[in-house]
This record gives structure tokens, sequence and C-alpha cells, in this order.
């Protein structure tokens, strides 16, 4: 789980994915995007979403959120482009930190 991968992020939300019949990624995407929105009522632009998945990070990129796609090395591109790009979940905290205005090198240079 996500949260045992990243121990030292606080999620305020975390919410997983679903597959019916019929039901479309990007049906799926808004679906979760619209619980995010209404769960923790922020604006799209204070919100990061990290996936793997075109639908999701279509969506949350045109409706203004930061985006985050996790992509193994050699796996294909995908068709969306994003803010941030990690190959694997521990490079998120990297994403986070820079969002945040945390930069390691300041940190390194000011020791």
């Amino acid at each position: 789980d996500l949260t045992r991968q990243l121990p030292n992020v606080k999620f305020d939300l975390l919410l997983e994915g679903s597959r019916h019949a019929g039901v479309t990624n990007d049906d799926v995407a808004k679906e979760i995007l619209k619980k995010v929105t209404d769960e923790l009522g922020s604006e799209p632009i204070s919100t990061l979403v990290i996936s793997d998945r075109d639908g999701y990070l279509r969506s949350a990129r045109d409706i203004g959120m930061f985006t985050c796609r996790v992509r193994r090395k050699n796996a294909p591109r995908g068709n969306v482009t994003t803010n941030y790009n990690a190959e694997d979940v521990s490079e998120v905290e990297e994403v986070v930190n820079d969002l945040n205005g945390i930069s390691y090198n300041a940190v390194f240079s000011n020791s």
C-alpha cells in the first residue's frame, strides 16, 4: 500500500479505482476526482494526482490538478503530458517536496 511505501508523506485522502462492466477508465477517473474535490474541499491546483493511467492523468490535468506519471524505465510513455514523471513510487516524495518548495540542494548548501 502507498502509505507504507511513502511513510514520510501525509496523505489527506486515498481512493482506489474501480472496475465495472461498461465503465471506461475516463469515467472512473472523473468519478474519483469528483470524490477527491468533494471530500477535501480544496481547489484543484492544490491537488497532486499520481497514476500510471492516461484517463486519471488527463482528467486531473484538464481540471487544473498537478499530475505525476509513475512509469517504469522501459514502459510505454503514455499519451498525456504530465507535470512530473517518476520511475517508481519512491520518487514521488521528491515531487511532493518540489511542489512544496523544498529543495535538497538548498538544504545541503546550508550545511
